[in-house]
């Protein structure tokens, strides 16, 4: 069993802070926890590089169920 890419990925939010890639899915916008500042995940630079990054992710846990690995996400 294989922790998934999702929840091992960084991702710096607009603050330098960071947060775990797969708590980003499908939001538009994320309040920081530390500094309670906004990132706007629907502009550049952060859009594209949370495609990219989530892209990548979901890649690798590809590859590792082709090699017949068990991918788990944590809650």
């Amino acid at each position: 069993m294989v922790v998934g890419m999702l929840d091992q990925m960084m991702f710096n939010l607009a603050c330098v802070h960071e947060v775990v890639l797969g708590r980003m899915t499908n939001l538009k916008s994320w309040v920081c926890e530390a500094c309670g500042k906004t990132t706007d995940l629907s502009a550049e630079p952060f859009k594209s590089r949370l495609k990219e990054d989530l892209d990548t992710a979901m890649q690798i846990d590809m590859q590792e169920k082709a090699k017949g690995q068990t991918i788990t996400r944590l809650a």
